[in-house]
């Protein structure tokens, strides 16, 4: 049985240590890739939102100008202003014809605000009670304070509001002016464009990309006229949203990204958790192994609650970059980590080798002389310091020096090592069984006292008695057993007192097993 001192660090334990500092080095250098490509991606994405933000900002911003050019071809044209005096000083039919009269004075200017891809003009009274949609003229007298907080904030507060809305017709952009006349306020002209609009001028700007527009239906439905319900459709991105549905089909015949929509379901899930936060953000996408970057930017109303999203889809070309330079780093260091593994196996198996060939008998294979001092002067040291003990077994075998001379140096090779082979089968795995010189064994037995290592010398010599070895004749082996005792000031006591009784097996016949303690005088 082969083995290594215990008081000499293992090449195991040294490959282990290798190996634990290499792998915490790779997770290390895992992890912080991986930390460094989220918040890389994060950026791009960010970026992506906020290049969505900018570029709507950009589109109102042209819609905002002709929006106030309107607005003072309004406050500057004095017969508008006198119709607007009379109608709120007036009920009934005197009222009602000022409506008509400034309905047939702007219908052309609606007109071309059509043209221009607005949606509304619509006048208010000061108390919030529509006077006329020029858009749609028989639907006035209902209040809109309630309901429309654009129209409240600029006739109490006479300043220009403009952002996003929910109406009781149409949903859309507005800017929303105070009118007065002299010192009398005479309400409010509201200028609104749907954010198809706003859409059909980014299609223009950027036409490779494809845009939506989904609003929440909390939003429409506690606002809408009943009979303009049927201006909207159920979004395929969300539950809880609508489609303008004009919007939605004006835009869907010319969509670049088609399968985006009609693959909705396939990514849906993984937008609800961020649909649910009402804030914007854009969302990496891959449909059909193309890769795409959706933004979705968070529309609020004039009470600072979302209430809509707008949308862009682009194909994504930066973060498919990302993954493949980020997926060469990972390669890298598998490589080099691959490489240097096997410097350390090679290493370690050349080591091991050596160590095996410095430790070992090349004959037999067992433990060498060397080795076999090693281990009991370790077991002697734990023996001085723990009070435990162990016995020594020293055989030979018998007339050794006979069969080298009649079969040869070669029989007696096969028969040292078919003996070996032999009782390192009798041996436990704990014990250092070694050749101790020529034909010479010795075996070391930790924890193990002398009546117990004299059955398992006796176990050795019935085995080796009865093997059939290829020398067609029977081999026996004479075999002495001592244990150590606490007077006992080096290992080379023990080793003695094992050789004095095998000496006294040997007189005895051979083919004996005998214990020191039990030789006459020892008792």
């Amino acid at each position: 049985m082969k083995s290594l001192s215990p008081l000499r660090p293992t090449l195991g334990l040294r490959l282990c240590v290798h190996l634990g500092t290499l792998i915490t080095l790779i997770l290390i250098s895992f992890a912080i890739l991986v930390g460094e490509y989220k918040e890389q991606k994060r950026r791009i994405l960010d970026n992506y939102s906020v290049s969505m933000e900018s570029k709507v900002r950009s589109s109102i911003g042209v819609y905002k100008k002709f929006s106030h050019y309107i607005y003072q071809q309004i406050v500057n044209n004095q017969e508008v202003l006198q119709l607007l005096e009379i109608a709120v000083a007036e009920t009934g039919n005197k009222r009602d014809q000022a409506r008509m009269k400034l309905y047939q004075l702007l219908k052309d200017n609606y007109q071309l605000l059509r043209a221009h891809n607005f949606r509304q003009l619509h006048f208010h009274f000061p108390n919030g009670d529509s006077f006329l949609r020029v858009h749609k003229p028989g639907k006035y007298g209902d209040n809109l304070f309630s309901i429309r907080e654009s129209v409240r904030l600029a006739n109490t507060q006479q300043r220009i509001v403009e952002g996003f809305e929910e109406g009781r017709i149409f949903n859309g952009y507005r800017f929303v002016y105070p009118i007065t006349y002299g010192q009398q306020a005479l309400g409010s002209v509201e200028v609104s464009l749907s954010m198809g609009s706003i859409i059909d001028l980014l299609v223009e700007l950027y036409p490779k990309d494809d845009f939506q527009f989904i609003i929440s239906q909390d939003a429409v439905d506690s606002k809408l006229f009943d009979d303009m319900k049927d201006h909207y459709i159920p979004s395929v991105l969300t539950d809880g949203y609508y489609y303008d549905k004009a919007v939605f089909e004006k835009h869907l015949r010319d969509v670049n990204h088609r399968n985006l929509i009609d693959q909705a379901k396939t990514y849906s899930s993984k937008l609800k958790p961020l649909f649910d936060k009402k804030e914007s953000f854009s969302q990496a996408v891959s449909i059909q192994g193309k890769d795409y970057i959706i933004s979705f930017l968070s529309i609020k109303n004039f009470k600072d609650q979302h209430v809509a999203y707008l949308i862009s889809s682009s194909r994504d070309n930066l973060l498919g970059t990302l993954l493949q330079n980020y997926a060469t780093y990972f390669i890298l260091i598998i490589v080099v980590s691959l490489f240097y593994v096997w410097n350390i196996y090679s290493e370690f198996t050349h080591k091991k080798q050596l160590t095996y060939l410095s430790s070992t008998d090349f004959l037999t294979k067992l433990s060498n002389r060397n080795t076999f001092t090693e281990n009991i002067q370790f077991e002697h040291a734990k023996s001085t310091s723990f009070n435990t003990t162990f016995s020594v077994i020293l055989f030979d075998i018998d007339h050794f020096k006979k069969i080298n001379d009649e079969l040869g140096h070669n029989a007696g090779d096969d028969c040292l090592k078919e003996l070996s082979e032999l009782v390192s089968k009798k041996v436990r795995h704990t014990d250092t069984l070694a050749r101790w010189g020529g034909e010479e064994f010795i075996i070391l037995l930790p924890e193990t006292p002398e009546e117990s290592a004299l059955k398992v010398a006796e176990a050795i010599r019935e085995a080796i008695e009865s093997n059939a070895f290829s020398l067609n004749r029977t081999v026996t082996v004479s075999l002495g057993v001592a244990e150590i005792t606490p007077d006992d000031g080096n290992v080379d006591m023990v080793i003695a007192r094992a050789d004095e009784a095998l000496y006294a097996s040997k007189e005895a016949g051979r083919n004996k097993a005998k214990a020191w303690s039990s030789l006459k005088g020892n008792n």
